[in-house]
């Protein structure tokens, strides 16, 4: 597969998705969690609490890894992205107004919950005050398909 039909594939398989899980490591161990995302290209953007487990892990060591994929119930289907990178905490909704919008365009069902949350009531708009956007620059991205033979992969390593 040429370079250009890859990233093609790749930003297409991005779009169908809606979540990944996230992979990080800190003083308690490895650990995962699953978070709804956005992208920009092969930049992919979640919120999370910088409280949670993963929170703390990300801010003592940013770099993580991540597998983006639907389900599958036969092996031979299996498709999906595995990717590393580095997480960076881009700070509050209200700080990223633009990038919450992106946002609400693939989850039209939060859009109350990220723009208006005071609607909501007191105790939801404190909930997502302490909620920060994040960004994964992926450095490395391996699309599997399994239909091309077991475990095939191919390997993209984003421009820039």
């Amino acid at each position: 597969m040429t370079e250009q039909t890859l990233r093609a594939v790749m930003l297409d398989y991005l779009a169908a998705c809606s979540s990944l899980t996230l992979a990080t490591a800190g003083p308690a161990g490895p650990w995962a969690a699953r978070v709804f995302y956005c992208n920009d290209c092969f930049d992919l953007y979640f919120l999370s609490n910088p409280q949670s487990r993963h929170g703390r892990d990300m801010a003592r060591q940013p770099q993580v890894a991540a597998a983006v994929n639907l389900d599958y119930r036969n092996w031979l289907d299996i498709k999906g992205i595995q990717l590393e990178g580095r997480a960076e905490d881009l700070g509050g909704i209200s700080g990223n107004l633009k990038l919450a919008r992106a946002y609400v365009a693939k989850f039209p069902e939060v859009k109350s919950f990220l723009l208006s949350p005071q609607k909501l009531g007191q105790a939801i708009a404190a909930k997502v005050a302490k909620v920060h956007f994040y960004r994964l620059a992926a450095h490395r991205l391996y699309f599997l398909d399994n239909s091309q033979g077991f475990g095939h992969r191919d390997e993209l390593v984003p421009a820039g």
